[in-house]
């Protein structure tokens, strides 16, 4: 612990008198910082969306429904049928 702390205490005060000297080169880091936050949040909705997809295309529609394969109104239909030998068993 103490080798740590020597060594953050060099660390942080090399860095500040560089970035006193390179302000261009702070406003880089935190462009860079800013980005890469960004992206993380857009790949962790990304799998957020994919997980939520799956697990929505994993579901089993109960007893005699079917989905539907098209999302194309004019390539699909609606059957309303009633009673149990209506699903053609």
């Amino acid at each position: 612990p103490d080798a740590r702390y020597a060594v953050d205490s060099v660390v942080q005060e090399a860095l500040l008198a560089f970035f006193d000297f390179n302000p261009k080169a702070l406003s880089a880091l935190a462009a860079k910082a800013v980005a890469a936050q960004r992206a993380a949040e857009a790949a962790r909705a990304a799998r957020d969306l994919l997980r939520t997809k799956s697990a929505m295309q994993r579901t089993v529609l109960p007893g005699k429904l079917a989905d539907c394969s098209s999302t194309r109104a004019h390539e699909s239909e609606l059957f309303i049928v009633e009673g149990d030998s209506a699903g053609g068993s």
